[in-house]
């Protein structure tokens, strides 16, 4: 993407909100910050209530019925548990993962295992239908979506009150919804890692320490987007400042600077690298895990199995490792 992308994009963050066009007119949608996470849940709450007051249920009082009637089986639903469980550690895995093959492997193990859980979650709600947690989520939605939408950039006036909001076409709703989607699209984790990895925000690294220094303002009014803009600031500065040999051409690429740092940083016990060893490796390594490490020689043990005749003795393996044995 081009520099201005990246310049406007910590700009919108710096700023706390987003201009957008909406029926012809402009109009401010506010990023939300920690202190604004407070309506969320009371937002949520309400409608939970008003939800249980008109005769819905509890999703776990549903789960319970259908069990019981034998609507949905409990194998199933046993399943849904076990996958959840898998695919939090899964996610806490990946991140200690050097090696990008491994990482691009276990993510796919991810993907696939999110996907196996979300068709089983689908059919298990079309079971037991509606429920008021589903009713408080839809409603409160709404609700968060008018409360960040203002007329002005100062942010002080609502572009519409309760009654308003509720007299909305169905259409405008999804217009306004997909505003804010597409801001949570485009200052995503991933695009502000490489924005503040840009030259023009390099003069900024170091005075990501404080965040409420570099904003001026108390960290409870932070948005979470400037919040991010700091943290991811003050992580690649640390690594600029504790990594040596950082090649030119990761410098502004986040994925590679933090593997590359990942891998200079962990101890030879754990990674399979010694530094002090010219004859370092990284078994099982592809090409693109070799450049990401810094070069650092990559063997394949099925290739070295077969120059010894299909298996590798403990003395060969010491030796592949870089050791004087």
């Amino acid at each position: 993407m081009k520099e201005e992308f990246y310049i406007s994009l910590v700009g919108e963050a710096f700023d706390g909100y987003t201009e957008a066009l909406f029926n012809d007119s402009y109009i401010y949608i506010k990023h939300i910050s920690i202190r604004d996470q407070r309506y969320l849940h009371k937002y949520y709450e309400k409608y939970k209530e008003l939800a249980l007051s008109r005769g819905l249920e509890l999703e776990k009082d549903r789960i319970s019925y259908v069990l019981e009637e034998e609507i949905w089986d409990a194998e199933s639903d046993l399943k849904i548990a076990s996958l959840e469980k898998e695919v939090e550690n899964l996610k806490i895995s990946v991140k200690h993962l050097n090696l990008r093959s491994q990482r691009e492997q276990l993510e796919k193990t991810i993907f696939e295992r999110s996907q196996e859980l979300y068709k089983l979650k689908s059919d298990r709600s079309e079971v037991i239908g509606q429920t008021a947690e589903d009713y408080a989520t839809s409603r409160s939605s709404d609700e968060i979506l008018r409360f960040l939408i203002f007329k002005n950039k100062e942010l002080t006036e609502h572009l519409y009150s309760e009654e308003e909001f509720g007299e909305l076409e169905t259409w405008e709703i999804l217009k306004l919804t997909q505003l804010q989607n597409d801001i949570t699209e485009r200052i995503s984790d991933d695009n502000l890692q490489k924005a503040v990895l840009r030259p023009f925000f390099s003069m900024y690294l170091s005075l990501c320490e404080d965040c409420g220094s570099f904003y001026r303002k108390p960290i409870t009014e932070l948005t979470i987007y400037q919040l991010r803009v700091t943290l991811f600031g003050r992580m690649f500065h640390n690594i600029f400042q504790y990594t040596e040999d950082i090649p030119d051409d990761y410098r502004q690429d986040p994925e590679k600077l933090i593997a590359y740092s990942s891998s200079k940083n962990q101890s030879s016990s754990s990674t399979g690298i010694r530094d002090d060893a010219s004859g370092s490796v990284l078994f099982g390594a592809t090409k693109e895990d070799v450049e990401d490490v810094g070069g650092v020689q990559g063997v394949s043990l099925a290739e070295e199995a077969k120059k010894h005749g299909g298996q590798l003795d403990m003395t060969q393996m010491m030796r592949l490792a870089g050791h004087d044995v």
